[in-house]
């Protein structure tokens, strides 16, 4: 059994100075694991990093979520499209066309499109990166989570008569939790990129978005006519939401090799490469504490959902340091009980 608790320091503590405060001390987490799973493997402690500007950021969206208040107007998400149908081969073709769906309608300066590694995280806290797929159950949070107005569904089906593709697309409103616009275009596989290009310019029309014709000629650019390439392209954008960036950069490299004029794919590559080299972090339950075993983490997590303290940053929290925090401090105890 795993359980956590919140527990505030006393008035008289020397370190609360007559004020609540939030402490979490990450050796003590590790000496509590240690003890309650003796016999288990050992779990080696990481020592805690700085608090950046980004994390007090994702604190921001979390307190802005539950306070109903985390849109901005004109901020739109693209999440991957939903592949229906049984052919396991739209499932690339989903996640890539959702991507060039995403890139047209940034090139507007209408809207404000959701950066996509921005979407990514949030679709891994919330399990689901693997499917990418985000319904009305789950678009309201989603939306308050990157702060976006509105969100756009779509989804890839094949039709009966064995060669044509539909793409279909609605608009959510985050804000109203609604779903209203139905949008959709379909063609052959091989024409497959003309029908992205006219489902998106329905999506702007009905976004009531007016184009220059200088951004019209723009998204009127392909950026490959190879069905293959773009299937490559769509795995490592499917990777990529995983979180697996060196099995983007091989995708997104041989969708470059397959067509060399794909430049937007060589520079994926090189995009899931650096991210690689750095490094990302696995999602932990509590601000603060390092991730010490997924499957522990994963549990902690799903005590806390209720709690709103789920994140997916992995440094220390502190008043010092995070001004989401400027005057609270307390305990968290985590015990692990074996049977």
């Amino acid at each position: 059994m795993l359980s956590t608790h919140l527990r505030p320091l006393p008035p008289s503590h020397p370190s609360a100075g007559g004020r609540p405060w939030l402490s979490i001390v990450t050796p003590a987490l590790s000496l509590l694991l240690a003890a309650g799973c003796a016999g288990s493997r050992p779990v080696p402690a990481t020592a805690a990093r700085p608090v950046t500007a980004a994390d007090s950021a994702r604190v921001r969206a979390l307190a802005a979520e539950q306070a109903g208040n985390g849109t901005r107007r004109g901020v739109i998400g693209v999440p991957p499209f939903a592949s229906l149908g049984r052919d396991t081969t739209l499932v690339p073709l989903a996640f890539a066309l959702a991507d060039l769906v995403s890139t047209d309608l940034s090139l507007s300066k209408g809207l404000t499109v959701v950066e996509r590694a921005r979407l990514g995280e949030v679709l891994r806290e919330l399990d689901l990166a693997a499917s990418g797929r985000v319904d009305s159950a789950t678009a309201p949070r989603v939306g308050r989570l990157v702060s976006a107005e509105r969100l756009i569904f779509g989804s890839v089906e094949p039709l009966p008569d064995g060669r044509t593709i539909r793409l279909g697309a609605r608009i959510g409103d985050v804000e109203k939790s609604t779903v209203t616009t139905a949008v959709d275009a379909r063609a052959p596989l091989a024409e497959i990129f003309a029908a992205e290009k006219e489902l998106v310019f329905r999506l702007f029309q009905s976004l009531g978005i007016v184009l220059s014709p200088a951004e019209r000629a723009e998204i009127e650019q392909q950026p490959t006519k190879s069905v293959a390439a773009l299937l490559a392209y769509g795995r490592g954008v499917q990777r990529t939401y995983q979180g697996d960036s060196k099995g983007a950069a091989n995708a997104f490299r041989q969708a470059h090799r397959i067509d060399k004029s794909f430049q937007g794919a060589r520079d994926r590559e090189i995009e899931a490469r650096v991210i690689g080299a750095i490094g990302t972090s696995n999602p932990v339950a509590i601000p603060g504490v390092r991730p010490l075993d997924r499957a522990i983490s994963t549990a902690v997590d799903r005590l806390n959902r209720p709690l709103d303290l789920v994140t997916n940053v992995s440094r220390a929290v502190s008043t010092a340091t995070d001004p989401s925090f400027p005057n609270a401090k307390g305990i968290i105890v985590i015990t692990v009980v074996r049977p």
